[in-house]
């Protein structure tokens, strides 16, 4: 089985009740974990949903952060203001860090407390900022596609080319739209909330952000070997 968690946005209790039932669920260390992206921003403690994931990454090896355009605003944000910070995975626009600070980065440094005279990236500690550095664009498995936002559909035209270079980061209506067979796999991403709270299942794609970070459940899914949605499992906190 794999599994699959929604956007957290600094939802750190719901992250922790949340991998409470799906040890209950039966995930074993042998099962993939994947987790789409969107760790920081707009919820109340950033810093210790990224401090649980470091301690479930040096736990259980089986598992993958991949990487939202919030970490990516906020990687942009952090080179902007600090050249001698290189990026890897680098997919990003440094001019779009500056809207990090308003699309949920003051919650996130108000997590990690008061700068008191150091820099506003300096009171983000290194183990988490190369936490965020480490994260991963993308993960494909025989089945399925793993991905923040979505994928670019063939023959689409990217929309906003002109800000954002990457559509894996950012793309909404144009991928869910889409019924391309993006190479036969189920694509599986966050970024768009659904409205009623379940994830979206589809033919071809499950968008598992149900609004955790704007008071919506946190959504893990239990996805079979063989993609079928009636064989879904999903597991909210």
């Amino acid at each position: 089985m794999i599994y699959a968690v929604g956007d957290i946005h600094g939802q750190r209790d719901k992250l922790r009740s949340l991998l409470g039932l799906l040890k209950e669920e039966g995930m074993s260390d042998a099962d993939l974990l994947v987790f789409v992206g969107d760790y920081v921003d707009r919820g109340p403690n950033t810093a210790g949903v990224i401090e649980t994931l470091l301690s479930l990454k040096a736990s259980r090896p089986n598992t993958v952060f991949l990487r939202g355009n919030h970490e990516q605003m906020m990687l942009d944000a952090r080179h902007r203001f600090d050249a001698a910070f290189d990026l890897e995975n680098d997919c990003g626009n440094a001019d779009s860090g500056i809207y990090w600070f308003t699309e949920g980065g003051q919650q996130t440094l108000h997590s990690y407390g008061s700068p008191r005279g150091r820099r506003w990236f300096e009171i983000i500690c290194y183990e988490h900022w190369e936490f965020l550095r480490a994260t991963k664009i993308e993960h494909v498995e025989t089945a399925y596609h793993f991905v923040h936002a979505g994928l670019l559909p063939p023959g689409v035209k990217w929309s906003m080319a002109d800000f954002v270079t990457d559509p894996r980061l950012w793309i909404r209506y144009e991928f869910i739209a889409s019924d391309h067979d993006f190479d036969g796999r189920t694509v599986v991403f966050g970024h768009t909330p659904t409205r009623d709270g379940k994830p979206l299942v589809l033919k071809n794609k499950v968008a598992i952000d149900t609004g955790a970070g704007i008071g919506g459940p946190l959504t893990a899914v239990g996805l079979p070997e063989i993609y079928d949605p009636a064989d879904i499992k999903i597991i909210q906190a």
